[in-house]
């Protein structure tokens, strides 16, 4: 599974996100929101069949993509849509045709969990679906396998070439916390004061996760934080200019165009050449050095 989306936040949301209310409508239809996501949890038999039939006499409009994608509004929001590099605070469960639940923000005890759109935080068929949605939908997506997880599958969960069935309920959306010269970073979690010495170096520890529109996980700096000296150019520069002032515990989505990133040299074989990258970025430690 994509390990980027465990986050411990339940912050300070409400004052940057653009959840615009649907209106109310008068259609004669049962209402999707009334069943909870959380009903779909348990793995028993009943609820294996809850799952195949979930959507039943609740489709309020059916869309399939070019791509194979078939998706399946239960309720159509009127909010904002999404963009390329826009973040959507979402709840979600995935599931298989066979009514298996293999994953959801409830297995990380999250009532939501934010996704950045475009940046391959999950399979290609969720970046496709969302470029559909808009705040206050709630909708059943059919991806094909070849859009999940392929021939690969996931082992020990998910036997290969296995359609996945997405459920999100799209609950806003967020504004970035910085937004400007190539740089455009939502903070996630909030870090400890840091008190510096006069006269000595700032060194970073940080890890980070980096991803492309092309390709996840491209770069997976974990367990052996990388260090940053503040004043050095060991990293790019859109991450210097974010290390520069970090405090030990902040954690950060960041989207840095070329040439806050890589540039035009890329970075091997996982990078390209002028392409936008995405950082899940962690603060592990901040000191003071002579």
């Amino acid at each position: 599974m994509r390990t980027y989306l465990f986050l411990s936040i339940l912050l300070i949301f409400s004052a940057c996100v653009d959840n615009e209310k649907p209106k109310s409508k008068t259609k004669n239809i049962v209402k999707a929101n009334t069943q909870n996501l959380s009903s779909l949890d348990s793995s028993s038999a009943d609820t294996k069949k809850n799952l195949i039939n979930f959507e039943k006499g609740k489709v309020e409009m059916r869309k399939q993509l070019k791509s194979g994608i078939v998706l399946k509004w239960l309720e159509r929001g009127e909010g904002p849509s999404f963009q390329t590099g826009e973040m959507a605070l979402i709840d979600y469960r995935l599931g298989t045709p066979d009514g298996r639940i293999i994953d959801g923000n409830n297995r990380i005890d999250l009532p939501f969990i934010p996704f950045v759109v475009g940046y391959s935080m999950q399979t290609q068929g969720w970046d496709l679906a969302f470029q559909h949605l808009r705040v206050g939908d709630f909708v059943k997506i059919e991806i094909p396998a070849a859009l999940a997880y392929g021939d690969k599958g996931i082992k020990d969960v998910l036997a290969p070439n296995t359609p996945n069935w997405l459920y999100v309920k799209v609950i806003s959306k967020i504004k970035p916390s910085t937004d400007a010269n190539g740089i455009r970073a939502w903070k996630l979690a909030d870090g400890k004061p840091f008190e510096f010495q006069e006269g000595a170096a700032k060194e970073i520890a940080y890890e980070f996760v980096a991803s492309t529109p092309n390709k996840s996980n491209a770069i997976v700096a974990r367990k052996f934080p990388q260090r940053y000296v503040v004043g050095q150019k060991t990293t790019v520069p859109g991450l210097r200019k974010m290390l520069k002032n970090a405090l030990q515990g902040e954690r950060y989505y960041i989207i840095l165009q070329p040439d806050q990133a890589y540039g035009s040299k890329g970075y091997g074989q996982v990078i390209a050449p002028n392409e936008p990258v995405f950082f899940m970025l962690d603060i592990v430690g901040v000191r003071a050095i002579s």
